[in-house]
């Protein structure tokens, strides 16, 4: 500013009001610049203070989306609000009038103010025509304020240090995001992102925990009413690489990550809380099974729930559990094309387990239905390999392979919607096999020795599973001829066929036949070895298939010999017999005096026994003499003789009077009174009985002594055709010699 030195003159006056005008101008402007200075110092250094602090409780507190929006705006409107309120009361000397900020000067350099009111408001006094002040006092005040104001560095008036101050905060509330930003730009990103961006990008972490086994939508499906095992793992095995970013799976929606972790932390324990749409929340802590996996059991539910996890610094959810029915095996459809069959289409089959019984070769046709969609259908044979599978619809499979051997199918279909596995389902198919022909041979009447004229009942059983197709009696005849020395064997075998009535439509299965060899046609010589062996053919399909009975052996034996054998177990038949009654006499006494009831206990169960052994002794005689008829032994009076004197009566005896005596006796051994006519009764019953036995008694005797009489007169007859035979022998060969001398010279 200039000094005024000249004439103070109404002209030179509004110069130096002008001159101090605008070094006021300057000053003021100069003020704003400072005053705006410290407003965007302060300004900044709030934004950098809330920045630092959004971001520190973010990094520690992990805020959500709707957290961070709220935090966001209380700290926006804070930081407006302030920044307004210090600009306001910054930039408000900004705005003062020349006197205003003279006034203002003068609180710092007193008397300051006093000399630029002068200048400025007494040149005004001159312009009025009214103002009786005088000029030359007017012109001299302001030239002494402008000499005091050159003299005063006023215009340089300011504190340095607070500009400086300032502008080092305003740089330090630069600096500081810079620096952050430059020393962790990753860090600086994502607080830019999570902030302004409204991301869901987390901090990272030392522990990241992936949900094994979710669906492509995030779920965690189920089976209904059943446990669901949710396995859970730290360990990163979802981890995969997106352009820039890792994303991290198994998480329900996938977390993308900067960087990949690279040691990630493995929580000490993992909590899992359960939320259902009706009930109580659940929390449980999950089993370490093994380093980095963990496992849990939700309990069994009908309806869908979501959980959530936290472990370490880490949490996730909820997820949603949903619950599904599983897949399951609808129906099954077998059918089968047995081997030799003309028919080329393959017959139903019934799913009975009873029906899967197949013969070896047949070729299996096997069809599975599925209640759901299905996506595979998985096929376990055990043993051996499994055929491949089908699709024959969205619900179906089929399969066809050469049964072989016996089998068990395990049957695992898979639902296309929900990726679940149904329970194994099994099928056993059994290996049927046609086993040759079973069949047995049987004699009827005869022992194993037979006169040379006998008839030998055969009685032949076959049975198939399939069919029969031929049955047949195979006969050998063998015979040792020459000395002990050098024995020779001849065999001689003739086939018997035995017919039967065959239908291919309906084969039969089994078949009983008699057969009755008549050894008199052709009778063979004593010691002649006959055996007997059945033989079958089936329909297999496989080829036939013969089976064999085991060998009915018979030895051919004389007339005499056989009848002397059987004559033998006649006696000892009779010899049992005459035991018998010996023992039923004895009773008589027992029943005659004073009876006690254990005494005729006692008599019952030994009638009882007695009853048993007339009916075995009847038995055996009868088999006698069917085998002397079918040997032809004896006469027909001696058949007839043994069957009405002997056989007849045994058996009326055994079915008539011997329950009656044991019913007798069981009615008085239950009586009140052991007198009376129930004893009666039973004396009565007990000797007609015993009667009754002589009698057969009797007859055996007269059979014996009658078969000894035929016996010696046959012997006598062969005596006298010996005789007979030896005369006429020796009279021939007299008349030989007598011939022979004529014909001597």
């Amino acid at each position: 500013m200039s000094i005024l030195n000249e004439p103070t003159t109404t002209h030179t006056l509004a110069e130096a009001r002008a001159r101090l005008k605008a070094d006021l101008a300057r000053l003021r402007r100069r003020l704003r610049l400072q005053l705006a200075l410290e407003v965007l110092a302060e300004s900044a250094a709030v934004l950098a203070a809330a920045g630092a602090a959004l971001v520190t409780i973010d990094r520690l507190l992990r805020p959500g989306l709707a957290a961070r929006v709220a935090l966001l705006g209380v700290a926006t409107a804070a930081v407006v609000a302030f920044v307004v309120v210090r600009a306001v009361r910054r930039l408000r000397p900004a705005g003062l009038d020349e006197l205003s900020l003279a006034l203002t000067l003068d609180r710092h350099r007193p008397g300051l103010g006093q000399r630029v009111a002068e200048i400025l408001q007494l040149p005004a006094l001159l312009e009025d025509p009214r103002s009786t002040t005088s000029p030359a006092m007017v012109r001299l005040a302001v030239r002494q304020a402008s000499e005091a104001l050159d003299k005063s560095d006023w215009t340089r008036l300011w504190n340095p240090g607070r500009t400086i101050a300032y502008a080092a905060l305003g740089g330090l509330a630069i600096i500081v995001p810079a620096a952050f930003a430059t020393i962790d730009p990753e860090s600086a990103l994502l607080s830019f992102a999570r902030w302004f961006r409204g991301s869901d990008e987390r901090w990272p972490q030392a522990t990241y925990l992936t949900v094994m086994n979710l669906d492509a939508r995030g779920r965690l499906l189920a089976p209904r009413d059943e446990r669901a095992m949710l396995e859970v793992r730290s360990d990163l095995p979802l981890i995969e690489s997106q352009g820039d970013r890792w994303s991290v799976g198994g998480r329900g929606a996938p977390l993308l990550l900067r960087s990949k972790p690279r040691n990630p932390t493995d929580p000490e324990a993992v909590t899992v809380r359960e939320r259902a749409a009706k009930g109580p929340a659940r929390a449980a802590t999950m089993t370490v099974t093994s380093p980095s996996h963990y496992q849990y059991e939700f309990p069994p539910s009908p309806t869908s729930s979501t959980f959530e996890l936290f472990g370490g610094d880490d949490w996730l959810g909820p997820i949603p559990v949903e619950r599904v029915d599983r897949p399951a095996l609808a129906g099954t459809k077998v059918r089968v094309k047995e081997p030799g069959t003309v028919d080329p289409q393959f017959r139903d089959v019934d799913d009975s387990p009873s029906r899967l019984l197949f013969l070896p070769d047949s070729e299996v046709e096997l069809s599975l239905e599925g209640t759901q969609d299905l996506s595979d259908a998985k096929l376990t044979v055990n043993p051996g390999p499994a055929p491949a599978l089908k699709r024959t619809g969205p619900r179906t499979f089929a399969t066809t392979w050469t049964l072989r051997e016996a089998v068990t199918l395990e049957i695992v279909l898979t639902s296309s919607e929900t990726g679940l596995t149904s329970k194994p389902s099994f099928i056993s198919i059994g290996l049927l096999r046609d086993r040759e022909p079973r069949v047995t041979l049987r004699s009827m009447g005869v022992g194993g020795r037979v006169t040379p004229v006998a008839t030998i009942p055969l009685t032949l059983a076959a049975t198939d599973d399939f069919g029969l197709a031929a049955l047949r009696i195979q006969a050998d005849r063998t015979l040792v001829t020459g000395d002990s020395d050098k024995p020779e064997q001849q065999t001689k075998r003739a086939p018997i066929s035995i017919p039967f009535e065959s239908d291919a439509a309906r084969p039969t299965l089994d078949h009983q036949a008699r057969h009755d060899v008549a050894l008199q046609s052709d009778p063979p010589a004593v010691g002649t070895v006959l055996r007997f062996t059945a033989e079958a053919d089936d329909r297999c399909a496989r080829g036939v298939q013969t089976g064999r009975s085991s060998v009915l052996a018979f030895s051919v034996v004389s007339p005499d010999e056989l009848f002397y054998e059987i004559l033998i177990r006649q006696r000892a038949e009779r010899a049992k017999f005459l035991t018998l009654l010996d023992a039923t006499e004895k009773q008589a006494p027992a029943l005659e005096g004073d009876v006690k009831a254990e005494e005729v206990v006692a008599i019952a169960r030994a009638e009882q026994a007695a009853g048993r052994q007339l009916g075995q002794i009847a038995g055996r005689v009868a088999d006698a003499l069917q085998e002397m008829k079918l040997n032809q032994i004896g006469s027909p009076k001696s058949h007839r003789l043994l069957q009405d004197g002997v056989v007849d009566p045994l058996r009326a005896l055994a079915a008539g009077p011997m329950p009656q005596l044991q019913s007798a006796l069981q009615s008085l051994a239950s009586a009140n009174v052991l007198n009376g006519p129930v004893k009666d009764e039973a004396r009565r019953r007990h000797a007609e009985v015993v009667t009754k036995m002589k009698q057969i008694l009797e007859q055996m005797s007269q059979w014996e002594s009658f078969v000894d009489v035929v016996n010696q007169v046959a012997e006598v007859i062969k005596m006298e055709q010996k005789v007979l035979q030896e005369t006429e022998k020796a009279r021939e060969t007299r008349a030989q010699e007598v011939f022979d001398d004529k014909d001597k010279p």
